[in-house]
């Protein structure tokens, strides 16, 4: 296996290789990390040794700044193996895209190791309230998927001046994200749950911890483009990678369920499962399933792509068919392995089957936005070209979908 140890030569297809060679170790890990409810420190130590957390890393800093097609692909490889590793692989890489809106000389002492590994929440919940040189900031988040290994936590805030809600010159509240040293931050242990339950997501806070300007920065930033590079050219692109953990997730599922299906007896004297037409067909119907949702999410990444190699803005209808299909992709994997599930019948329902994690794991992907139905409205907007509702919602009007 290439080291990711500085090797200069590490390039997606390196770290892509690298995914394949660490699953047996996933595999074995993956009931530990459930019981555990985060990831071993073997589970983390195989993940880091494939690169993969400095896959979105630029090349001016040594990094191999991974296309965003093939960093699905290996997000997809690592959750094939266990979903919680390849979710924890997928948010922990994202220091990269955050780093593209801070300075680099600042980017680069949060950052020492380009396999250092982030974790955290953008969502405003904290408040950062402005003092000299910097911001305060109070909070309390959830979802802070990996971060009891993580070298670095972000957290989202709204900013305050003099006791009341800084506002942007369109009127809306001012949100910053901080990005600081994982010490800063105090993991809360919340993370109980039905899927994904080695991630680790545990809630996080702070309280009354300084956080220098420049260790913060507004989405605004990751458009000014700071950094060069196709992988910087559109602010929302650290959400795209996240649809590999599901159809990874499926993947694994489809092979398994082949795998149980080929010697499972029939019940009451029916013939062998492999011989039952409903069983085929329902299997047949699974595969097409995941790979529709596959092949239309990997297709609009191929345009994404395109778009930006060639200096372009993506259009309304590009992040449409984009929105849509993180949705799309996840609730079809879910459905596909649940149909799954149901050929298998009453097997499927023990933890000794590998069936039932998968299908709890896309469960719980399924409760993310980028997963829940709501998410089609904004891209029923996106093509329409509804302003209103463009400007209205965060998301949008940030320019991340």
């Amino acid at each position: 296996m290439t080291s990711a140890g500085g090797a200069s030569a590490l390039d997606g297809g390196a770290i892509l290789a690298n995914a394949r060679t660490v699953a047996p170790v996933l595999r074995e890990e993956a009931a530990a990390n459930e019981q555990g409810r985060r990831l071993s420190a073997r589970t983390v130590e195989a993940l880091r040794s494939t690169g993969v957390f400095r896959m979105a890393m630029p090349r001016s800093w040594g990094g191999p700044e991974v296309d965003i097609r093939t960093q699905t692909d290996i997000v997809e490889e690592l959750s094939a193996a266990d979903g919680a590793a390849g979710w924890c692989a997928m948010i922990g890489s994202d220091g990269g895209f955050y780093t593209s809106a801070l300075d680099d000389e600042v980017a680069r002492k949060l950052y020492r190791d380009l396999d250092a590994i982030t974790a955290g929440w953008i969502v405003p919940a904290g408040t950062l309230r402005r003092v000299d040189g910097g911001y305060r900031l109070d909070g309390r988040w959830q979802f802070g998927s990996g971060c009891t290994h993580a070298d670095v936590i972000i957290g989202g805030a709204v900013v305050y001046e003099g006791g009341s809600p800084a506002l942007t010159d369109e009127g809306r509240p001012e949100t910053r994200v901080a990005v600081l040293p994982a010490s800063a931050f105090e993991i809360l242990d919340t993370w109980t749950t039905t899927g994904l339950a080695g991630s680790g997501s545990h809630d996080y806070r702070a309280h009354d911890v300084l956080v220098p300007a420049e260790q913060s920065f507004r989405f605004r930033d990751l458009r000014e483009r700071r950094r060069e590079g196709v992988l910087y050219g559109w602010p929302g692109m650290f959400f795209a990678n996240l649809p590999g953990v599901p159809l990874g997730i499926a993947r694994g599922a489809l092979a398994d369920a082949e795998e149980i299906l080929a010697t499972k007896p029939g019940a009451l004297g029916r013939p062998p499962a492999r011989e039952d037409p409903r069983v085929r067909a329902d299997l047949a119907e699974a595969h097409a399933m995941v790979g529709a949702a596959r092949s239309y999410l990997y297709g609009v990444l191929d345009e994404l792509w395109a778009v930006l190699e060639q200096g372009g803005e993506p259009s309304l209808r590009l992040r449409a068919c984009l929105v849509g299909a993180y949705k799309h992709t996840i609730r079809s994997c879910r459905d596909a392995v649940r149909l799954l599930a149901d050929v298998i019948g009453s097997a499927s329902i023990y933890r000794d089957c590998p069936l039932e994690r998968r299908l709890r794991d896309l469960t719980t992907v399924s409760q993310h936005l980028m997963g829940q139905p709501k998410i089609m409205e904004m891209a029923g907007a996106l093509w329409l070209g509804v302003d209103r509702a463009l400007a209205r919602n965060p998301l949008s009007a940030e320019g991340l979908i």
